[in-house]
């Protein structure tokens, strides 16, 4: 049975809306997860929500309403807010939706029709057949019922916006309120918080080392998200028959890092119970599904995961899903078989690629490839990275490996980054690999073999490096060189050149262990390459664990096998 003292939505039924036809979306009493592929229409079904409702008159007393958000705005969410109407495809007529929900305000069940019908010069949706309201009064009005819609519009960045800080006096009044929620939701210590208003009425909690201009994406989504939270505190204080309320968040998880992901889960499941609201909420975050997948197998009737797939044909609902099954879908792949075959493929970013190479030459036959995704097409020089790290940007900061060259090292050692690997060597790759093959004798059994590689072909491919950096002899250092070297060109720029030359790569492309420079380097250095193996499998159970939320149990199997000594 409902809840009778609140308005709650129940199902909705649209026989034909863009990509949606004769689909059923069932709600949660508390919590909804809809997630699917791009183009399943997720964000249509959080705009259909918001449409039928409005929260200007209690039609049963006719009593008008002036309560606002904390910001000032109404607890309505405009069509033009949740609805981009095409004049070309979105005509009357092409939109045939059912909603079904208990009323607090007739104390029934309730359905209405939402249909396109024009208005104005464009067609716009509407409410028909409101079942609610009692005999000769409009049965074309929306529902009463407060609605909170919160689009990717609040991702414009802050700093971008035209904005003015502004005190918001409930915010004034329950400043610590919001600090304390902003803190749990992303397991902070702010001490500041900060409204503003203009492009976007939004607030920030902060520390005193920084303010609204420098938050991330992440921390600016949790602060509207509490700020959304405290505004039905708000009206359940002020409004003496509040019925309870509706929040609508699309791609809730934006900027949030897994932990911040499930806490946000669990203050909604929270304040859903002593506010009375329901949240729908997109996502495509496998932690924020799967966990509200867990909690709708134990509380049925408080959480929904609701995953519309398009792999059939059109549209279709796959009811509480696993993880597991979306993740096959949305993946374009197989149900996988065991634990192991669960765990997710971490991205690997380089410098270049003479980095790329050397790394997949020391993963070479590695059990633990499997679960790596190298983008070697993908190269930013070492501070780029280092940025994008600081900067909290989730892709590098949590949820891949970034395999750096040794040159590195001192930024590195400084920073300290959980998802920096250092390649093995003192030197940049293209350097490490000329030296290498430049101090083996002429007469060792790489130079042998069926491509005709030998040491004099060599010499000819890094005669620019030989004669610009006046290296003699039968060995050479390449750090004293370049020490040494007076030229005016650019010891990167002649090393990449001897790296990228055509006669060269055919002994780097070779899967053969005996002509491949690298695995050739590799042999001679076992310890330097056990090291790189051991601090790799290191940050890729960090990442595992920290950015995906995969279990530390399913990790045990994530091992490396050791070059022999």
């Amino acid at each position: 049975m409902a809840n009778k003292s609140k308005t709650q939505l129940k199902k909705i039924s649209v026989v034909n809306f863009r990509a949606l036809n004769n689909v059923e979306i069932e709600f949660g009493d508390r919590i909804t997860v809809i997630c699917g592929k791009n183009g399943t229409s997720k964000s249509s079904i959080l705009g259909i929500a918001a449409q039928i409702f409005s929260f200007e008159k209690n039609y049963v007393n006719k009593q008008a309403f002036s309560f606002r958000q904390i910001t000032g705005s109404l607890f309505k969410s405009r069509y033009s807010e949740h609805f981009r109407i095409s004049d070309k495809f979105d005509r009357p007529g092409s939109m045939e939706t059912t909603i079904e929900l208990y009323d607090g305000y007739s104390n029934k069940d309730a359905t209405a029709n939402l249909e396109l019908m024009t208005r104005g010069k464009s067609p716009r949706p509407v409410v028909r057949n409101n079942s609610a309201v009692e005999k000769g009064e409009n049965a074309s009005r929306n529902f009463t019922h407060p609605v909170i819609f919160l689009s990717l519009k609040r991702l414009f960045p802050i700093a971008d916006r035209d904005y003015k800080v502004i005190d918001f006096a409930y915010l004034k009044q329950h400043k610590q309120d919001f600090i304390g929620l902003t803190n749990e939701l992303l397991n902070r210590q702010s001490s500041l918080a900060t409204g503003t208003e203009g492009t976007i009425s939004s607030a920030v909690a902060h520390a005193d080392n920084y303010d609204q201009d420098s938050v991330s994406a992440g921390e600016d989504n949790a602060g509207q998200i509490v700020l959304a939270l405290m505004s039905f505190r708000k009206l359940k204080d002020e409004y003496a028959d509040y019925k309870g309320g509706l929040l609508l968040i699309d791609e809730a998880d934006a900027g949030l890092f897994p932990t911040a992901q499930v806490n946000l889960l669990k203050i909604l499941d929270r304040e859903c119970k002593s506010l009375n609201l329901q949240v729908v909420m997109t996502s495509h975050s496998p932690t924020l599904i799967e966990y509200a997948y867990q909690q709708s197998q134990q509380y049925r009737r408080i959480y929904k995961t609701v995953y519309l797939s398009n792999t059939y044909g059109g549209v279709q609902v796959m009811q509480d899903w696993s993880w597991t099954q979306i993740s096959a879908d949305i993946n374009t792949e197989t149900v996988a078989v065991g634990i192991i075959d669960k765990l997710p493929r971490i991205n690997i970013y380089f410098e270049d690629k003479e980095a790329s190479d050397f790394c997949a030459a020391l993963m070479n036959r590695q059990p633990i490839k499997k679960f790596t995704a190298p983008l070697s097409n993908v190269t930013l020089g070492c501070s780029n990275y280092l940025n994008l790290i600081d900067k909290g940007v989730p892709e590098f900061a949590e949820k891949s490996i970034i395999c750096l060259d040794s040159d590195a090292a001192k930024q590195v050692k400084k920073k300290k980054p959980r998802t920096v690997v250092l390649l093995p060597g003192d030197l940049p790759p293209d350097q490490l690999i000329f030296e290498h093959l430049y101090n083996l004798p002429a007469n060792d059994c790489f130079w042998k073999n069926d491509l005709l590689f030998t040491r004099d072909v060599f010499t000819r491919v890094g005669a620019e490096v030989i004669r610009e950096f006046a290296i003699t002899g039968q060995h050479v250092d390449v750090s004293v060189s370049l020490a040494a070297y007076s030229g005016d060109k650019t010891p990167r720029e002649v090393f990449k050149r001897f790296y990228k030359d055509l006669e060269f790569q055919k002994i780097v492309s070779s899967s053969n262990k005996l002509l491949n420079p690298w695995k050739h380097w590799i042999e001679m250095h076992p310890s330097a390459s056990n090291e790189f193996l051991q601090k790799f499998e290191l940050a890729i159970h960090g990442v595992m664990s920290e950015g995906f939320a995969v279990d530390v149990s399913k990790l045990a199997a994530l091992k490396v096998n050791l070059k022999r000594l």
